[in-house]
Order: C-alpha cells, then structure tokens, then sequence
C-alpha cells in the first residue's frame, strides 16, 4: 500500500511539473520551424511616371513576426535607402520587427533574418507604381 501511495504520489508530481511548464506553444519557441510572417509583401501606388513610388515615403509601419528559430534574431536589411527597419536584433516571446517605405521602387527588396543557429529565412517586399489610367476629353460633332 505505502508502494503505491508513493508511485501515485510520484506520478502526481511529474503531472505537476509538466503542466507548470506551459506545455510549449511559444511563436518564438519552435526551433524546428523558421519563418517571418508574413514572407511575401506588395505595396502599389497609382502615380504618374515610371517608377514613382515617391507618395508611399513613410508609408508603414508594416509589421513582420519572426515565427519558430532560436533566439536572439539578427534583422539584416538588404536596401536601407528603400526601406526602414526598426530594429537590428529581435528577441523575446514575441519577436517583431517594423518596417517603413522609403519612397523607391523595387521588386524584390530583400530583408534576412537569422536566429542563434545562423538559420536564415526572408521577406521579399514589392513596391511598384501603376500608372493612371488616361481620361480622354469626349470630342463633339
């Protein structure tokens, strides 16, 4: 009797351990999965000329979540004259970064990530400008 009282005890208290720990879950927690989300993003503007993304200047914060990886993360931007990020490390539960449009046209800008293991995972930005559509004077008879 006094066996298993101990063993029930003993399982009772492995149980309690287990589920203070939290079980996992953490965005930031899974080292086997390593992603920024989202990975892909595109922004357009309607503007006259070629490649003039200039009304998109200070357009943002657009916000990125490091998902799984080890951290610390290192945030490496790729074209600092097009695009502005917050940050040069990430860590924490949660890790985000922010970024902000420069005003330059480009397909991709790259922006690297890289957690503790020198895992590496991107985002791919698209910024790009249309054209507007030509408005023709009606002609009268």
């Amino acid at each position: 009797m006094l066996k298993q009282t101990a063993r029930v005890a003993g399982s009772l208290a492995v149980a309690i351990a287990l589920a203070s720990c939290g079980g996992g879950g953490d965005i930031a927690g899974d080292s086997t999965e390593f992603s920024v989300s989202p990975s892909e993003w595109k922004v357009s503007t309607v503007a006259v000329g070629k490649n003039n993304c200039t009304g998109l200047n200070g357009s943002g914060p657009y916000v990125f979540t490091i998902i799984g990886g080890q951290a610390p993360f290192r945030i490496v931007n790729a074209v600092p004259d097009a695009l502005t990020v917050d940050k040069t490390e990430a860590t924490g539960k949660d890790p985000k970064f922010n970024v902000w449009l420069r005003g330059r046209c480009g397909d991709p800008f790259i922006i690297t990530v890289l957690d503790y293991h020198s895992r590496t995972t991107v985002v791919e930005i698209t910024v790009e400008s249309e054209e507007p559509e030509d408005t023709e004077t009606p002609t009268t008879e």
